[in-house]
């Protein structure tokens, strides 16, 4: 079967979502709001310093792992136990579902690239 791939990834992210109303609103806990928020800054200020990740070790160690207090255990709090719990039943059965997964996989999964 052949795969396609974007650069978009914008495209891939917000795959879906026109089956959202876009009135439609949830009331979440703002101390794990802030947390997402923290994390996402986290990651930006890593990486809109290419001077940050001038190797691939400079990577792994902002990533760790899941078990560490590194980037990818925030991340990984993040969706798993944040925003999850922020997602209205109906939009958790859509991500069940695969709704919300595009059939386009971003270029970085392209072994042939």
């Amino acid at each position: 079967m052949s795969r396609e791939y974007t650069e978009n990834l914008e495209e891939i992210a917000t795959y879906g979502f026109e089956s959202i109303d876009p009135d439609e609103t949830v009331e979440v806990n703002l101390k794990d709001l802030m947390y997402v928020f923290s994390t996402l800054q986290e990651y930006q200020r890593f990486l809109h310093q290419p001077l940050h990740y001038k190797t691939l070790e400079d990577v792994h160690r902002f990533l760790g792992s899941v078990s560490g207090n590194a980037g990818f255990k925030l991340l990984h709090t993040s969706i798993h136990e944040k925003i999850q719990s922020m997602m209205p039943e109906h939009i958790n059965d859509k991500f069940d579902n695969g709704d919300f997964d595009s059939p386009k996989l971003p270029f970085y999964c392209n072994d042939n690239r």
